[in-house]
């Protein structure tokens, strides 16, 4: 191929790169309620196992997690691959959920929603960087991560637990599955961000908003179901603004 057919090939995949980043963007952020429940979700009316906590955690997972690391994408994405990592650790853990918890159509969804954002890896500029690790650890923001894994798996049990032995509305059984998925999710883009792969600190604002969001609800929540109560809610909002300090402790040397 002659390097003007070549540089024509990388600018149609360029801007199908954006394209597609833009559409997922929108799909997860405003077609699935990503973003928009992170307002709303506050004034939800409580239905069984639909309450702001559960709502609250599909806008820290779809919302902060996926679609924060999909819209970081549209800006500079050779630098920002951790975006990418960290919408597809969300993913990961909403799949690997509701299989655990039995729930088709999540999984269903997932497996769909792991495809599409496998094409956007395809066509990433900087995809030959998805699997490699970052530069560094940042011991202080792992251990953290470590240290949240402890509650985040007994947590995730339970609701798992729930969502197998729940009798009722499939959709409602759903809920149990996708907290038990966003609280995974954080830990999970927690650890991502420790390792400061390119763009990290996309990923460690995000475990921490998440974090902060998930747990000021079972503050001002305690009793919905899902809810971890009002100490672990100010845990989770105290770990979740701990991480981004550490992080920006971590970043400040390197923007020196």
């Amino acid at each position: 191929m002659r390097p003007s057919q070549r540089a024509g090939a990388g600018r149609v995949r360029r801007i199908a790169f954006f394209l597609w980043a833009a559409v997922l963007s929108l799909a997860f952020g405003i077609g699935f309620f990503g973003l928009t429940v992170l307002v709303i979700g506050w004034f939800a009316e409580p239905f069984g196992v639909f309450t702001p906590v559960s709502e609250l955690s599909h806008g820290a997972l779809a919302g902060i997690i996926i679609t924060v690391g999909l819209l970081a994408q549209l800006r500079s994405p050779e630098r920002r691959i951790a975006g990418v990592q960290q919408a597809v650790l969300g993913i990961l853990a909403f799949l690997i959920t509701a299989l655990i918890g039995g729930r088709q159509e999540p999984l269903q969804e997932s497996l769909l929603f792991l495809a599409a954002v496998a094409v956007l890896v395809v066509l990433h500029p900087a995809r030959g960087e998805f699997f490699q690790l970052g530069t560094s650890l940042t011991a202080s923001m792992a251990i953290i991560s470590v240290l949240g894994a402890v509650p985040v798996v007994i947590y995730s049990v339970n609701m798992l637990s729930q969502a197998r032995q729940f009798v009722g509305p499939p959709h409602h059984a759903d809920r149990f599955a996708e907290m038990a998925a966003a609280a995974s999710a954080i830990v999970l883009v927690g650890m991502l961000a420790s390792l400061r792969t390119r763009g990290w600190r996309i990923s460690a604002w995000s475990a921490g908003a998440a974090a902060a969001v998930v747990g000021l609800a079972s503050i001002v929540f305690p009793d919905a179901p899902g809810a971890v109560g009002r100490f672990w809610g100010t845990l989770a909002v105290g770990a979740g603004v701990l991480f981004v300090g550490l992080a920006e402790l971590a970043d400040r040397p390197q923007r020196r």
